[in-house]
């Protein structure tokens, strides 16, 4: 398998992981996440972050929907609000945005569209980077390889599944 291959593979276990930082220097991006798995340990760690170390990293934009603010709007629901697209390269605005990745596309030979929505005043957006190789550290700044990161997407995901059968019955 190579290096964008395992950047899919990494990508493709990010559901509802919340971006916390985004930083970048030159090429190098890091994003911190807090990954909801930790509800699964004993203790529960209800915050636990991951870092994504991602080099190769040329290009970086985010797209995101800011609700409209007008008393009009406000009074709708939430799924009939009307929004206005924005759009920013800064990593400190991304910073502020609440973006939770919910899945993700890629397109050859290293572009990664994070599809996300949003804890906070927005109504979702995408993050959009390029990324050729990729690191990724627990929350103790240990390093964490793809195949443990793998285990525990398999702990949770059949974590849900126990819980599915055990609404059915």
């Amino acid at each position: 398998m190579n290096r964008q291959q395992e950047i899919e593979e990494l990508f493709s276990m990010f559901h509802d992981f919340e971006i916390k930082s985004v930083s970048k220097d030159g090429e190098a991006l890091t994003l911190d996440f807090v990954i909801p798995w930790g509800q699964l340990w004993n203790p529960v760690v209800l915050e636990y972050q991951i870092k994504i170390e991602l080099s190769g990293c040329r290009n970086l934009l985010c797209e995101y929907f800011l609700f409209k603010d007008d008393e009009a709007n406000k009074s709708k629901p939430l799924a009939l609000r009307e929004t206005e697209k924005r759009v920013t390269s800064d990593p400190q605005t991304m910073n502020k945005l609440g973006l939770e990745v919910q899945s993700y596309t890629y397109t050859p030979p290293d572009t990664y569209v994070l599809h996300c929505n949003s804890s906070k005043e927005i109504a979702g957006g995408e993050l959009t980077l390029t990324a050729t190789d990729y690191r990724i550290f627990n929350d103790n700044g240990e390093p964490l390889t793809l195949d443990q990161l793998k285990q525990y997407a398999t702990q949770w995901w059949d974590s849900i599944k126990e819980m599915w059968d055990e609404q059915k019955k």
